[in-house]
Formats: structure tokens, sequence, C-alpha cells
């Protein structure tokens, strides 16, 4: 399977290669703890989220976040209402930097609003410009144990 090892800057998201010991954009200090797998035309929620000053509670807390387009909330949970993002990169940006930009706003919602996820989400590019994607769907928040 083709991939790489790109080195992900935590101060400004530049994608350094494998082996940099230092950002070309802004200079930071790079190590092994930076580097992501690359894998051609994917990505998944483990993508930095860069550009959000996330605390350690914070990045722990967006991976535990359900995600889901399922047509039912997912046991445990319960509505808490509809939410919505939407992608904000120049149109060469490209669908990738779009989705990732996408889960940025998306997780900073979440954070913000103190979600613990969301259901029946559904993704739709913009008409005009196919680098521009809106999600919207139902917030979720825990149920408590009874």
């Amino acid at each position: 399977m083709k991939q790489t090892t790109s080195r992900i800057c935590s101060q400004c998201g530049y994608q350094n290669a494998g082996d940099a010991n230092f950002c070309l954009k802004c200079g930071a200090k790079l190590s092994a703890a930076d580097d992501y797998i690359m894998v051609p035309h994917s990505s998944d929620l483990s993508f930095p989220l860069t550009g959000l000053d996330l605390t350690d509670d914070e990045i722990a807390q967006t991976k535990r976040f359900v995600i889901t387009q399922a047509t039912t909330i997912p046991a445990g949970y319960r509505s808490a209402g509809l939410v919505f993002a939407e992608s904000d990169v120049a149109p060469q940006a490209g669908q990738k930097a779009a989705w990732e930009d996408l889960m940025k706003h998306l997780m900073a919602l979440l954070l913000a609003k103190h979600y613990d996820g969301c259901a029946h989400i559904v993704l739709q590019p913009q008409p005009t410009n196919p680098s521009q994607l809106c999600l919207y769907g139902e917030a979720l928040v825990a149920q408590p144990q009874v």
C-alpha cells in the first residue's frame, strides 16, 4: 500500500517531509511526535486540529466524539438540536483541505457547545465550488447512566 510519513507542524499545520527537524513554514522544532502517516486521497479524524489551540483535555475529548451518518441516534445519546459547519478554503485548495477544514470547524463547534458528537450528518459540496463542503446533522449529548 502506498503511504508516506509527514511531519505536521503543531504550531502552523504545515506538512513537512517525514525527516524534517524544523518546520519549513514557521521554524518550529519537529520530532517523531509530529509524524502522521499520509495515505493518498484519504484522511481521518486523527489529523492534527491545528489552529484551534486545544488543551490536552480537549484533544482527548475530540477523540471520543461520536460522528455518524446513521439514521438512528446511537444508544446512550440524545439529540441536542441541529448543527451546521462548513469549510472555508480557497477553491484551489482541493477537497482534502476542505474536509480537514470542515472537521476543524465541526470539532470547534462540538467543543464550544459541550456536545458529545453528531448524528444523521449529511455532507454537501457547494455546486459552484466543489472544494467547499457543508455538513449538517443533529448534535448529540450523552445520556446520564441510570
